[in-house]
This record gives C-alpha cells, structure tokens and sequence, in this order.
C-alpha cells in the first residue's frame, strides 16, 4: 500500500507519498476464478485470458526496436532484464491468484528494464571507475525496487478486488483430474 509519511533528513516537515517497505505489504492473496478458460474437454474456450493476453503485445522493451537493436555492450544485459521481468511476473501472478493485470505487467517491465540499465551502469562504471555512473546505477536500482512494491501493491489490491479464494492452483489442478477420472469411471461402468 502507499503511504502518506513525514520527511526525515533534508525532506523534514514535507509529507511525501511512498510505497510501504516490504514488511508492511499486504499478503498475498488467491483469487477466485470467474470462469475457467477451459471447456469440459480440456481445451481453451473461446476469449480464453491466455487469447486475450496475446492481443496486446507492446514488443521487446516496450516496442522501441527490441534487443537486437540495443548496442553490443548494452544487448547481455536487456535479455537479462526480459528474463527477470518475465520470471517475476510469473510469481507476482502466483502470489496473486493466477494472473495480474497489464498495468502490473508493465510496473514489471520498468522495473525490470530499470534493473537492467542499473547492472549495465554499475559495470560500466566499475570498468572505468566513474563515480557518477555508478552513482546514476544505484538509482536506477531504487527507482527498480520502487515499481516492484508498487507492482505488488496493485497486484494484491487487485486479486483481494476479485475475492480471494483458499483454494490453491494445485488444488484445481487436483480438482479436475478427480473430475475426469470419474467421468473415465462412469464411462467404463456404462460399457
């Protein structure tokens, strides 16, 4: 959640608005499914989220040219950033009942790229000793960790706004397999 708080240091008496540290984040919470995005048969219905997720593809970093197009020394470090946005949207969306929203996504891509530029930065400015590269590194990394506790935050507000539910994805998962096992049964009863 976000907070109103009073300055401290050069910000004294200014009261800012800034996310909560993450001991005072809510928990996660799971959600219950509106509908499943598979039919009786296993396979995906139609206005599936899997479908609805593909219809918006703002391309690698954000549209603007993609990896290939970064320099040579930068390029090492954007895969890296994809891989880490898109491993933590998975657990975001884990945390969170299944799925986040796109504009959890994209405080995950942000962070994400942020991150990345920090590690390029940082090496840079570690080649060549440059204090205000690294300097400019480090607050790339605050601005990385910033966009990750905003993304949980709205990723909880989020699944807690569609209802939370304590069954988990493995006990659906569970769930159906019964499910079908005992339509195998019923079948083979019949014969």
């Amino acid at each position: 959640m976000m907070a109103l708080r009073s300055g401290h240091g050069r910000g004294r008496g200014r009261p800012h608005v800034e996310v909560l540290p993450p001991d005072e984040l809510p928990a996660a919470a799971g959600s219950k499914s509106v509908r499943s995005d598979r039919g009786p048969d296993g396979r995906f219905t139609r206005g599936n989220t899997a479908a609805r997720a593909r219809r918006l593809r703002a391309g690698a970093l954000g549209g603007v040219g993609g990896i290939d197009s970064t320099s040579d020394a930068f390029r090492p470090f954007a895969k890296w950033g994809r891989r880490y946005g898109a491993h933590r949207r998975r657990e975001l969306a884990a945390a969170h009942g299944g799925e986040i929203s796109a504009g959890v996504g994209a405080l995950v891509e942000s962070a994400a790229l942020a991150l990345a530029s920090s590690r390029y930065l940082q090496n840079q400015g570690a080649a060549i000793g440059d204090p205000e590269l690294l300097k400019r590194a480090s607050a790339l990394a605050a601005e990385a960790r910033q966009n990750e506790l905003a993304a949980w935050e709205l990723a909880a507000r989020e699944a807690k706004a569609r209802g939370s539910s304590r069954r988990t994805a493995l006990d659906r998962v569970r769930e159906r397999a019964a499910a079908r096992l005992n339509e195998q049964a019923e079948g083979d009863a019949e014969q």
